[in-house]
């Protein structure tokens, strides 16, 4: 390129020219310019499209609202009318019945079916004859029925979808119960008359009050019940509930909404429901992206204007600023702010060098990045391949060059608990800690290792040349990473306050087979996992036997997903009072597995904690719970036993929990006064406050808490008169040996002594022997459980023990 145009060129550069930067700056004041108009303009339309949309959307819910309380009143009403006739004549002539019933639906297509049954809830007569002679009485309009007036929210098709077509989506079709009591002159319950409107009812609504709307809208209707279940929606909306549409980000911030409450309410019946009305902001923002572009484009043309009248004016006045920058590059020392790869000793060489900084390093510790590790670990994989073959071998070909001969190893570190430094002292110290820790192991590693930062807090080594047997390359390894591991521990001085800071390495040497950039990492990882796991060592060494022991972790965790919950099942263990009276039981899971045969709790309970798979599993162990307590409070004999669950520290400190249990007890009609939470000492660790908030709202409901495993863990003591426990379990580690071991006889005193200090029952578990029992009696401990009592047993038998 020659000099005129090499100059033409770096005058329009604004990083070498002052010319060129001062017409920059006019023509971005020209887009600021324009962008603040804009910005200006669009804010003012933007407030009257959203008052206008959100009075359509409210006009549109509240009319929908009135649609439906209107229908519903029509309906009520001849149900009720058409009850007073059947009052008159059902107990003569059902054929008169089934004719009324028969003409009613013909007149009005929004039923589906009418039926009246006896007050045992035998379908006597129904339009088309359908269902006559079925027993409804665990239908819930049947039910409701017999308290009053009943309306119901929708369902699918039962006992009535085989006579029925399917709906529009392949579905059976859905419902809305309108039921009313027929009681004779005397007041008795005669009987229930019942009615099924088709829900099409309800979208022929919506459908309607839309076609009255601007034809270019785009507006979507919602009905939810109390509970939050949406019983309308779009097929674009994939939500089953309001609180999971509304926990969707993009959802909520991408729509316009309002809504209104169906204000359908009778002294026995309130619906509770409310339209939700929504458009999205794409769409009703559509006139100002229109208007915006047109603002963009002029603000685009001012630029340019404002640029060009600068450059016109600017060429004389920056023409001596522009020589001395030429000059000024002339003299520039050699190699200053030159690229990797180059040179250049301008600008744009300087420009080279931080793209290249940030391609291959770490922004915030500096070093190696995940791209330069897996380049340079495949240099030296394909190094250590060819060196250690020469060496099984008689030749003399050399290793590529640059890299040493023979074995190399990979040092993952991975930080012990450096989330709660984050979660504790934020993320800024978290970020100080992770520089020292870089700046203090790059400080000390060998010239030419690689060190990497891989993650959060994952540091990889690469070391290379240990040597050509593997053995003694692998103790060389393990060394090294001891010998770093005790330099981190060193306290690091954190915003004025010492810190410190623990590791877990995994070791994978190379060399002594063919092995990808993606397998010595993820070995690596495997170690380091093994590491975290061993109370022996921080250092790990990978073997094969981890990755059998990985793969069969993973396999059992995939047969576990498929088990749940079908292969589950629950069983029972007494708990016992001193006399011996079954006073509750502990509900304990087991799992069949159709080929493993009964997998022991101790294998999978772990498993589905760390994998999040206890989440689901403790729903179906709460839902177990409830269905059994309902069951037990028909029969005397077990009507005032209390069941214990077990709770892990994830299920309890989910988002949401407190909802989850008031679903279950409302849903199983469970009495909540009869359900105890058994909660280990980890569950209660973390935020307190929130802790103490959960547990207050679960007793608010009636529900009961036990701490289970008590002594084996580091509560404080100040923190357990805050929560509101009922009981104290004694864990079976202590009753073991007693009454013995005088330690261990010690501590369960003490541990009933505290318990009824704090006004807390207390109870003991592995109880197995008389002398265990005695002593605990003795002790003043009230309950027991363990074999001594009965072993755990399936829910029949157990039931079958106490009759």
């Amino acid at each position: 390129m020659t000099t005129p145009t090499r100059d033409f060129f770096r005058a329009l550069s604004p990083m070498r020219s002052v010319r060129a930067r001062f017409s920059l700056v006019m023509a971005l004041s020209g887009i600021v310019f324009g962008s603040l108009v804009t910005v200006i303009m669009e804010w003012r339309w933007e407030r009257a499209t959203r008052a206008a949309v959100h009075d359509t959307l409210h006009l549109t819910a509240h009319r929908i609202a009135s649609s439906l309380v209107d229908d519903l009143e029509n309906r009520q009403l001849e149900v009720m009318l058409l009850a007073d006739l059947i009052r008159q004549s059902a107990q003569t002539d059902l054929g008169h019945v089934r004719a009324s019933l028969d003409r009613v639906k013909g007149r009005q297509t929004d039923y589906a079916w009418l039926g009246y049954t006896s007050r045992d809830g035998l379908v006597l007569a129904a339009s088309g004859g359908l269902l006559e002679g079925r027993d409804v009485h665990e239908r819930p309009w049947f039910m409701g029925a017999l308290r009053g007036p009943f309306i119901g929210d929708p369902h699918h098709a039962v006992l009535l979808a085989p006579h029925l077509p399917l709906a529009a989506d392949g579905d059976p079709p859905r419902f809305v119960d309108v039921a009313v009591p027929v009681r004779n002159a005397a007041g008795e319950l005669q009987g229930v008359l019942g009615a099924h409107l088709f829900w099409d009812w309800a979208q022929d609504i919506v459908t309607t009050a839309l076609k009255d709307l601007d034809p270019h809208a785009d507006i979507e209707i919602l009905i939810a019940n109390p509970a939050g279940e949406l019983l309308m929606r779009p097929a674009s909306v994939k939500a089953s509930t309001l609180a999971a549409l509304q926990a969707d980000p993009a959802s909520a911030s991408d729509h316009l909404t309002a809504s209104a409450p169906v204000p359908f309410r009778t002294p026995d019946v309130a619906l509770g429901w409310t339209v939700v009305a929504r458009e999205p902001l794409r769409h009703a923002y559509a006139p100002i992206a229109e208007s915006r572009r047109l603002m963009v484009l002029l603000s685009a043309l001012a630029a340019l204007v404002f640029g060009a009248v600068a450059w016109l004016i600017s060429g004389r006045v920056v023409r001596p600023i522009v020589e001395l920058a030429d000059a000024a590059r002339l003299h520039q020392p050699a190699g200053a702010g030159a690229g990797p790869g180059g040179g250049a000793r301008d600008e744009a060489g300087v420009l080279g060098a931080v793209m290249h900084q940030l391609a291959f390093h770490d922004v915030l510790t500096g070093l190696a990045n995940r791209r330069q590790l897996s380049e340079r670990l495949a240099a030296a994989l394909a190094a250590s391949s060819v060196s250690t073959t020469n060496t099984a071998s008689t030749t003399n070909t050399a290793a590529p060059p640059g890299d040493p001969p023979g074995f190399g190893a990979v040092l993952l570190f991975d930080l012990d608990d450096f989330s709660d430094v984050n979660d504790t002292r934020g993320h800024e110290v978290g970020d100080q800690l992770l520089i020292a820790t870089a700046r203090r192991l790059a400080d000390n590693v060998r010239p030419g290792d690689t060190l990497a930062r891989m993650g959060s807090d994952e540091f990889v080594l690469l070391l290379r040349g240990l040597g050509p047997d593997e053995a003694s390359a692998a103790r060389r390894a393990c060394d090294e990473a001891q010998r770093l591991l005790d330099l981190i521990r060193r306290p690091i001085d954190l915003a004025g306050e010492h810190g410190h800071v623990s590791a877990s390495v995994g070791v994978r040497t190379f060399g002594a087979a063919p092995l990808g950039v993606a397998d010595v990492l993820q070995q690596a990882e495997v170690a380091m996992f093994e590491a975290k796991r061993s109370e022996h060592s921080p250092v790990c060494l990978f073997d094969a036997s981890m990755q059998t022991a990985l793969d069969e972790r993973v396999q059992l965790e995939d047969r576990l997903r498929l088990a749940i919950p079908s292969q589950l099942h629950a069983v029972l263990q007494r708990q016992v009072d001193q006399a011996g009276t079954v006073i509750g039981a502990e509900l304990l899971l087991r799992w069949q597995h159709p080929s493993l045969g009964q997998v022991s709790p101790a294998r999978f309970i772990p498993l589905a904690e760390e994998t999040g798979l206890i989440l689901p599993i403790g729903q179906w162990v709460l839902a177990s719970a409830c269905q059994l307590i309902e069951r037990w409070s028909h029969a005397p004999h077990t009507r005032g036993l209390v069941l214990s669950i077990n709770v892990s520290a994830r299920e309890f400190n989910q988002p949401g929990y407190v909802g989850q249990v008031e679903r279950a007890l409302s849903e199983h009609r469970a009495d909540p006064t009869r359900l105890k939470l058994e909660l280990t000492e980890s569950a209660l660790a973390g935020d307190i406050d929130r802790v103490v908030d959960t547990m207050r709202r679960l007793r608010a409901l009636g529900v009961r808490f036990a701490l289970d495993d008590f002594g084996t863990g580091f509560s404080s003591l100040a923190y357990l008169q805050r929560m509101p426990l009922d009981q104290l379990k004694i864990d079976q580690s202590f009753v073991r040996a007693l009454p013995d071991n005088g330690n261990d006889a010690t501590i369960v005193r003490s541990v009933i002594a505290l318990g009824r200090g704090m006004g807390l029952d207390v109870i003991a578990e592995g109880v197995e022997t008389a002398a265990q029992r005695d002593f605990l009696c003795a002790a003043g401990c009230a309950h027991f459980q363990g074999y001594l009592f009965g072993r755990p047993e399936d829910i029949d038998t157990f039931e079958a023990g106490l009759r």
